[in-house]
């Protein structure tokens, strides 16, 4: 590993800071934000074909559509909004999102991404805590984690916690008992789930109050309290 170099410079990212209460963008903040999903695109789309090519599977589409939401919240986080600040993925084949935060916040190299998927790196196709640096929850089987983040949410009552929904995850009744949950305790829970609205077995988006937004749109606003069910975006 000491030989090979990561050939994107990761180095590059802008600092972005973004408040939640201004409903749109500078000229700046946009060209920053767009600057900086091109480029953990590229690094995604590079490590997860790379580990494609040999054979391993890459996942490259959840981690690579998920990017736009990864840095909106991260600038959001680090403009001192109150957000937990955890990306937790209820679709744990996502990792690649979780490997590249990890790099971005300094807890591992870059290079390790050369190594994604490869047996003892590390970095298996789902993430666990424990095993790879800067990680902070395990995923993996559809359904449990938002019941997690009920918990995380209880924890830290002054905050927000920001779940990446999956469309698989809606079909289990752990989803459906763990938004019950979140309801009734009127819990402070994003969940974003991608809006292609199409499952095996139904129409995810009937279960939510839908506040639709474009996922390549880089404004931003805010949105009303929960009321009866929870919020999808």
């Amino acid at each position: 590993m000491s030989n090979q170099t990561f050939p994107i410079d990761l180095g590059a990212l802008r600092p972005l800071k973004l408040d939640p209460a201004v409903p749109s963008l500078s000229d700046t903040q946009k060209a920053n934000l767009e600057h900086n999903i091109q480029l953990c695109r590229d690094a995604i789309v590079f490590f997860t074909a790379l580990a494609g090519a040999k054979g391993l599977s890459g996942h490259t589409g959840g981690a690579y559509d998920t990017v736009p939401e990864m840095m909106i919240i991260r600038a959001f986080i680090a403009s001192g909004a109150p957000i937990v600040p955890v990306f937790y993925d209820e679709a744990g084949h996502r990792v690649a999102t979780q490997y590249l935060l990890s790099v971005l916040n300094g807890a591992m190299p870059a290079e390790r991404l050369l190594h994604y998927r490869e047996y003892a790196s590390g970095l298996p196709g789902h993430p666990e805590k424990g095993l790879t640096p800067g990680l902070e929850f395990s995923s993996g089987r559809l359904g449990h984690l938002w019941s997690f983040c009920n918990g995380v949410a209880m924890a830290n009552p002054g905050k927000a916690v920001v779940l990446l929904g999956s469309d698989g995850s809606q079909m289990e009744g752990d989803d459906a008992e763990a938004a019950r949950l979140a309801v009734a305790k009127r819990l402070n829970i994003k969940v974003l789930v991608d809006d292609n609205n199409v499952t095996i077995s139904g129409h995810p988006l009937c279960h939510f109050q839908r506040l639709p937004r474009d996922g390549h749109q880089r404004d931003h606003d805010g949105a009303p309290e929960p009321l009866e069910r929870p919020r999808a975006l």
